[in-house]
């Protein structure tokens, strides 16, 4: 994905929703749990206002307002589509959003959108 918007220096951590587990008398699935936050890292934040709109190539509309860099080399763990990501800009203001998009062919950072 290619982005004119200037970027911002920052932090992230993120969570990965948990599996659900079976109850074992009732058979019942239960209630995943949120997960643990893992620090990420340093980053750029580049920060969409209005939100941007991309109309993908089989006509579907997707709107994001934040794009995430994180530079390579990266092992800090699975970055996904519904990955939650709290980000901390350099003023420390923090936001949370869900990853809808990541991008982890380039190999001097991983994008990721949401």
């Amino acid at each position: 994905m290619v982005n004119d918007m200037s970027r911002l220096n920052g932090t992230f951590r993120f969570r990965n929703a948990q599996e659900p587990e079976r109850d074992p008398q009732t058979g019942f699935l239960s209630e995943a749990d949120e997960g643990e936050w893992t620090d990420g890292g340093r980053c750029q934040i580049g920060k969409n206002i209005p939100a941007r709109q991309v109309i993908g190539t089989d006509g579907q509309e997707h709107t994001y307002t934040y794009d995430l860099f994180v530079p390579r080399p990266w092992h800090g763990g699975d970055l996904q589509i519904g990955t939650e990501i709290e980000v901390t800009m350099g003023d420390g203001g923090t936001d949370v959003f869900t990853a809808l998009g990541v991008d982890n062919l380039n190999r001097r950072y991983i994008e990721v959108w949401g």
